[in-house]
């Protein structure tokens, strides 16, 4: 059994086998509120996702059969099934900002090539507690982002529809490959040292993995010294809503003992997207009524919370 295991939210993983067609058309070259620097930092972490996205799929399905747990083991087929789907749709989206002359592939094909080293070298236990430290990351900064659509004041509101179809999935599995790692390497001390090696190896791998793609875009589109961007950047990052910042205050928690993914139960804040997704089908539309629920529940100054208007689908 796990060490922790609180069965949080596996009702809440659902799979949703949705196409968005993100062609040149919809994703402009600087999709992120026009401005280079957010825009391509974080098409340094969109190059890794598809990759990503199977590297995690594979630990999971490599663990299936070491597992106890009957629940456990049908949140990971969950799991795998909304994690293909991720990587399908962001291999489109990726496409569409190479076709803008934004090397992502060049990132890509470095990613993929450190993930089959890895995965020929590590354990099974080795890689699942990696897969859990970097599905960790991932759905912190979905945490932070679903909670701040803001953010995305000036973003084409079809792609946010992806985006935040994306967040609340990873929000919905946040605890599985923490808790299929957890199960399949037996729990106890052992778990818990191997997990926290992997948070280790992924924090300071995570590091140059978004760093150096991210400098290197920078670089080739010729944006390095576009110090007004920068300062917009480092803003959005750092201080509102404080992306990186927030993530990192996320990060030293997962070092306790008891540790569990759903200490930060933050279901209620999908919950809005998910009830309008079923009775529309339209995930734009699903966006729009989080942002109307995040205006009407979390906003203490609706001056600064300036979401995208329903206008804005139209």
């Amino acid at each position: 059994m796990a060490l922790v295991n609180r069965k949080i939210g596996y009702d809440e993983v659902e799979t949703r086998d949705l196409k968005f067609n993100m062609d040149s058309s919809k994703v402009s070259k600087y999709w992120f509120n026009n401005d280079p620097w957010n825009t391509l930092f974080m098409s340094s972490v969109l190059a890794a996702v598809p990759d990503g996205e199977r590297w995690v799929m594979q630990s999971v399905r490599k663990q299936l059969d070491m597992l106890t747990d009957p629940s456990i083991r049908k949140a990971g087929i969950e799991f795998i099934h909304q994690e293909r789907i991720h990587a399908r749709e962001h291999d489109v989206m990726n496409k569409a900002s190479i076709e803008h002359g934004i090397p992502m592939d060049d990132i890509e094909r470095t990613f993929r090539k450190v993930r089959m080293f890895l995965q020929k070298r590590l354990s099974i236990n080795m890689q699942g507690a990696l897969g859990a430290a970097f599905e960790h990351f991932t759905a912190t900064i979905a945490s932070v982002l679903i909670e701040h659509p803001e953010t995305f004041k000036d973003t084409n509101p079809e792609l946010l529809g992806m985006l935040f179809w994306h967040f609340v999935e990873e929000t919905e599995h946040k605890s599985v490959s923490f808790d299929v790692f957890t199960d399949a390497a037996g729990g106890g001390l052992r778990a818990y040292l191997l997990r926290v090696t992997a948070m280790t190896s992924a924090a300071v791998a995570g590091a140059s993995v978004f760093s150096i793609p991210f400098t290197y875009l920078l670089y080739k589109d010729k944006q390095l010294t576009n110090f007004a961007s920068a300062k917009t950047f480092f803003r959005t990052q750092f201080v509102d809503p404080g992306v990186l910042r927030k993530v990192g205050s996320m990060f030293f928690p997962y070092f306790r003992r008891d540790f569990h993914p759903w200490d930060d139960d933050n279901r209620e804040v999908i919950h809005a997207w998910k009830q309008e997704y079923n009775k529309s089908g339209d995930p734009t539309a699903a966006f729009l009524a989080l942002c109307d629920w995040l205006a009407e529940n979390r906003a203490t100054d609706e001056s600064k919370l300036e979401l995208v208007p329903a206008s804005a689908a139209s």
